[in-house]
């Protein structure tokens, strides 16, 4: 696996970044130590999760500063100069895209000098100014300095089937150059509750010879099979199968 930046941008809150960023730590956790940085320190979500396990360094740094994002941006840059860190998640909060929309070519410079293949997923929303925004950002915000096979938007299933969004049936589809990928959707509430609750690994919660405690036999059945759809979705962005 070669190094690695990978950002989830996305629309506002509530689109699934969160979901693709911690699918995108346990399908690259197979190949060495991540650095995860939590975009949003009042809210480190991934980052509660993975705290404490040695294969995962964890980090915070808020980035949903548009008003000053050069200055946020030079924070970041140090953060990866100095970790050297071979693989890298960054999981954006609502708010946050803008500042990288804003500093868009400075990042693929630090992206470029660091040596990092630099991969970028945009989940979004339903709604036409969420693709709008899509094509902002592809036109000259971060997706437009990302390589076009290294760009993708997601489509979070528990929002509907594809076919119901916006972007989906904008006529700017056909001629965009971006992958798409769908985030599956965990239907059973109170397997979501259990994982919600639960810290560590998520590839250790659904090893069936040791079930969490307090997880039904269904809510762990029902973690793995989303697990397993989560990681076949998301394996391609990062050249796997």
């Amino acid at each position: 696996m070669e190094r690695t930046l990978y950002i989830s941008h996305g629309d506002k809150g509530g689109v699934g970044k969160s979901y693709l960023s911690m699918l995108a730590v346990e399908y690259l956790l197979r190949f060495g130590h991540i650095s995860l940085i939590e975009a949003d320190p009042t809210q480190p979500d991934l980052g509660v999760r993975y705290a404490g396990i040695g294969e995962v360094s964890v980090a915070a740094l808020p980035l949903n500063q548009a008003g000053d994002a050069e200055n946020a941006l030079s924070v970041f840059g140090e953060m990866l100069e100095t970790s050297n860190a071979d693989l890298v998640v960054v999981n954006l909060p609502a708010g946050a895209g803008e500042t990288l929309d804003a500093t868009a070519g400075m990042i693929r410079d630090l992206s470029d000098a660091l040596e990092y293949r630099l991969v970028v997923t945009y989940a979004l929303e339903k709604n036409r100014v969420a693709s709008d925004a899509l094509i902002k950002s592809m036109g000259k915000g971060l997706l437009s300095v990302v390589d076009e096979d290294k760009r993708y938007v997601a489509y979070p299933e528990y929002k509907g089937k594809i076919e119901t969004f916006d972007w989906y049936n904008r006529p700017e589809r056909e001629k965009a150059k971006i992958g798409e990928l769908i985030v599956p959707s965990l239907g059973n509430r109170s397997a979501l509750s259990k994982l919600e609750a639960s810290r560590g690994r998520v590839a250790d919660l659904v090893d069936k010879s040791n079930r969490p405690e307090g997880w039904m036999i269904l809510d762990q059945s029902s973690v793995y099979r989303w697990y397993q759809a989560g990681i076949a979705a998301i394996a391609p962005i990062f050249g796997g199968e």
